[in-house]
């Protein structure tokens, strides 16, 4: 049987698909969503991964961890499972083999253990624009140490830029600058053209999303904490979590905009706010101009005109015709992509991995080499004894011999003859 696992990282998250045979590729779901928040429990030999250690990380739990890609910088902090001490970088990989045994369990039903099948196990890793190199070398080493060598990294930039060629929405010719928003950082990667040669990067804290998207995040976060006044959040990360959620919102928006807002602790709170006063905050808003710089600094860093660029808008928090018109006031080729995209992209990944038969894609660096010991010397014989004297020599001592015991006669063996018998009477 031909299988596959796929993980997209991100420093917020961990999703995860498979695809087994010549099926089409699905979600890997333990529980109710295929997208894993990154928090870990760890307490004597119980282990959790994901919401419910979440919500123990958010009530302060000291068995509690979150801000992975931030812990593992601090080389002291460790855990402990099964009564062994494990550096805390350990985490995701406990985290994700959970999700990989669950996958042999309830998807191929083998009973048999994870550790009979890490070797062949063909697990690919495809990493958000949020993951640095350091990052992606930190979790591939991971699974390497633990034995997992048919390990792949997803170039998934050259696979979708190759999709969006094949739909006449690339051209062939252009450089591309690709943006994407996470967390309300502007990532921005600049490729030579559709085989993602990269050129340059940059990334804007702070600008990851069109301005009606965050204004609407920072509505929701400010009528929560009114009506929850106990509340004790961090204000602008709750407002970069909201952020997809309100991108969500402004496709049906309506003139009172109201619902069920989850924040990052897992917990949901009503909210209601008015279109009205979105549009009168929306006037105030004046940092378009750092986005213009930082795109008009990465063109001339590599001697490109705008005119030779395609710009790419790859999430949806930025992916929306507010952001997409301000860019066109100044850039002529600005295009948003659509999820139809993503999903072809995805599928053209998935028939790539099940056409090399789930082999090693990426280099995997060889075995250890077998140690060999050096012989042990032979132990140093201590020097010879000087011979002896003549008079270190003890004289013999004549000892007497004991008299000689001779063995007393065998009476049983004498031929003694019986007395004859009494006549009988007559």
């Amino acid at each position: 049987m031909g299988f596959c696992v796929l993980a997209k990282i991100s420093k917020r998250t961990v999703t995860f698909w498979y695809q087994s045979d010549s099926n089409p590729y699905v979600p890997l779901k333990m529980r109710e969503s295929n997208a894993v928040p990154l928090y870990f429990y760890v307490n004597g030999n119980d282990f959790i991964f994901g919401g419910a250690a979440r919500e123990r990380f958010y009530r302060n739990d000291p068995y509690a961890y979150g801000n992975y890609f931030e812990i593992v910088k601090d080389p002291a902090k460790h855990f402990s499972i099964y009564g062994h001490k494990k550096p805390v970088k350990q985490l995701f990989y406990y985290g994700v083999e959970q999700y990989l045994s669950h996958f042999l369990n309830t998807v191929l039903y083998k009973s048999d253990s994870i550790e009979s099948y890490r070797q062949q196990f063909p697990l690919r890793f495809l990493f958000d624009d949020d993951i640095e190199d350091n990052e992606k070398s930190l979790i591939e080493n991971l699974f390497q140490e633990a034995g997992y060598f048919n390990l792949g990294r997803i170039e998934y930039h050259h696979t979708l830029f190759n999709i969006l060629s094949q739909k006449q929405i690339l051209p062939n010719h252009k450089a591309i600058l690709f943006m994407n928003g996470i967390d309300d950082v502007l990532y921005l990667n600049l490729y030579k053209n559709i085989r993602a040669e990269p050129l340059g990067s940059a990334k804007l804290v702070g600008q990851g999303a069109d301005p009606r998207v965050k204004i609407l995040a920072d509505m929701i976060v400010e009528y929560v904490i009114m009506q929850n006044s106990y509340l004790s959040v961090d204000k602008g990360a709750e407002i970069a979590f909201l952020l997809p959620f309100c991108a969500a919102l402004l496709q049906n928006i309506s003139p009172i905009i109201k619902g069920e807002a989850e924040l990052s602790d897992g917990n949901r709170y009503w909210f209601n706010v008015r279109e009205r006063n979105l549009n009168d905050r929306l006037q105030y808003y004046a940092n378009d101009g750092m986005i213009f710089a930082a795109i008009d600094d990465l063109l001339k860093a590599n001697n490109l005109q705008a005119d030779g660029v395609t710009i790419l808008l790859g999430s949806e928090e930025i992916s929306t015709a507010y952001f997409s018109d301000k860019l066109l006031k100044k850039y002529h080729h600005v295009t948003a992509l659509q999820p139809v995209d993503v999903k072809d992209t995805m599928l053209a990944i998935f028939q790539a991995i099940a056409n090399s038969g789930y082999k090693v894609e990426a280099k995997v660096p060889a075995a250890p080499p077998v140690l060999v010991r050096p012989p042990l010397p032979s132990p140093k014989l201590p020097p010879p004894l000087p011979p002896r004297k003549q008079s270190d020599i003890p004289k013999p001592i004549n000892i007497p011999r004991l008299p000689e015991i001779k063995a007393t006669p065998n009476t049983k063996n004498n031929q003694v003859k019986p007395p004859p018998l009494p006549p009988k009477k007559a």
